[in-house]
């Protein structure tokens, strides 16, 4: 905002080459998504999560074809559970819904 205010202060009237107060102060929120080794931090960690959740529609799509999961691919996408609830937040109750959605415990039944 500084930089635009200076760009555009020759508009203005010279008593009011004055940038406007702050509407409120920066909170530790705002100011953290100016870091770019942060931003970039996150980034790879939800490309990391978009990583694991393809590739267990990858194997969603495998299983479908070949009318259910081989060991492998079932103790993988249990892995892909575990790595998003320990490593990227997910509620166990949610990465439990999402191996029912992939139709993961049908095949147990």
């Amino acid at each position: 905002m500084p930089f635009l205010w200076s760009c555009l202060s020759w508009l203005l009237p010279p008593w009011t080459h004055q940038p406007p107060p702050a509407l409120h102060a920066p909170t530790p929120a705002r100011t953290r998504h100016g870091d770019p080794q942060l931003a970039a931090f996150e980034q790879g960690d939800w490309l990391a999560e978009l990583e694991l959740l393809q590739l267990g529609e990858t194997l969603h799509r495998q299983a479908l074809r070949h009318r259910g999961y081989d060991s492998e691919s079932f103790e993988v996408m249990v892995t892909i559970a575990d790595v998003l609830e320990r490593d990227h937040g997910w509620n166990p109750t949610h990465a439990d819904t999402w191996l029912e959605r992939m139709g993961l415990w049908a095949q147990e039944l």
